[in-house]
């Protein structure tokens, strides 16, 4: 059904209180004194509903006002669409995660996931053990008209295209650092070194070229990338099993050389690190259920810890 704007605009909410109230009472002064107004206030407005409805609304009989038939038959629809208005619009629904049953839908990347994802898991496994979560891939390219056409809830990532209806907020700062295997006795990494090594790229484009060819040009040096891949949590697997060395963000590369016999040593060449934010469309920011979401998101980040170098 389409809806006739010019011909609503005679109606605003006010008038529909009051048509419930007079109904509800069936006087003048009891409706009056029930919304705080004056008599002559809420007479007006019965002036105007019986003008715009054609229906009296009220009639006097011989001892007391009386409702018409039409203002009965539409009384119940009438209060229905005023409890509507009063959920949708002034009563938000409370969220508790420990009884709720959603699945969230979050864009990240494998590093992201393997970051966060440690500690955002033990809290929600704990606090909302009917929620769930789906890790969707991360597409540049798509991801935002995705999160504004409601296919993902929340993206996590760094330098995100954003609208002026996107919502972003920090999570933290993130280094690179140099990882090797932990067998290797080098306690730090010189340009040499460095140089002389086979490495691994994590790249999103289809090359063989990252930030530090960049650099290393300007000082007229040069490395060899033997293996490209999109993919972070490749990288610790291949690098335990090879004298391979790659540079790969800290706090993930901590979590992997815990369990994976790697070493973390400072880059020989100044790379420039990066922040990683969560984005989500402005719909969602008052949301009880998205504002938990984020926040159980910005308090896993908090307890990342930061890079320890091996010495």
């Amino acid at each position: 059904m389409n809806i006739d704007y010019t011909n609503l605009r005679q109606l605003d909410l006010n008038l529909l209180v009051a048509l419930d109230v007079l109904i509800a009472e069936a006087n003048v002064t009891k409706a009056a004194v029930r919304l705080n107004i004056s008599q002559s206030a809420m007479s007006y407005s019965l002036k105007r509903l019986r003008t715009i409805l054609k229906d009296d609304i009220l009639i006097r009989t011989s001892r007391e006002m009386e409702v018409t038939p039409y203002a009965r038959q539409i009384s119940d629809r009438i209060r229905q669409i005023l409890t509507e208005i009063q959920l949708t619009l002034l009563e938000k629904e409370d969220f508790n995660p420990a009884t709720a049953n959603e699945t969230f839908r979050i864009a990240a990347s494998d590093y992201v996931e393997t970051t966060i994802g440690i500690n955002l898991i033990q809290q929600i496994t704990t606090q909302a053990p009917g929620i769930r979560i789906r890790i969707n891939n991360l597409d540049k390219e798509t991801v935002m008209d995705a999160l504004d056409k409601d296919r993902i809830d929340l993206v996590i990532n760094a330098k995100l295209p954003l609208k002026s209806w996107h919502v972003e907020e920090n999570l933290y700062r993130e280094e690179f650092v140099c990882v090797i295997r932990g067998d290797n006795s080098l306690t730090e990494l010189s340009i040499a070194d460095y140089i002389k090594r086979s490495h691994i790229l994590v790249s999103l484009r289809d090359d063989f070229q990252g930030t530090s060819d960049e650099i290393l040009k300007r000082q007229q040096q040069f490395r060899q990338v033997i293996w490209s891949t999109p993919h972070f949590m490749a990288v610790p697997f291949l690098l335990a099993n090879s004298d391979c060395v790659a540079l790969l963000p800290s706090r993930m590369a901590q979590q992997c050389a815990k369990t994976m016999n790697l070493k973390l040593l400072p880059p020989p060449i100044p790379i420039e690190g990066f922040t990683v934010s969560m984005v989500w469309h402005q719909r969602n920011t008052n949301n009880p259920g998205y504002q938990w979401l984020r926040e159980q998101i910005v308090n896993a980040a908090l307890a990342v810890n930061q890079i320890n170098y091996d010495r």
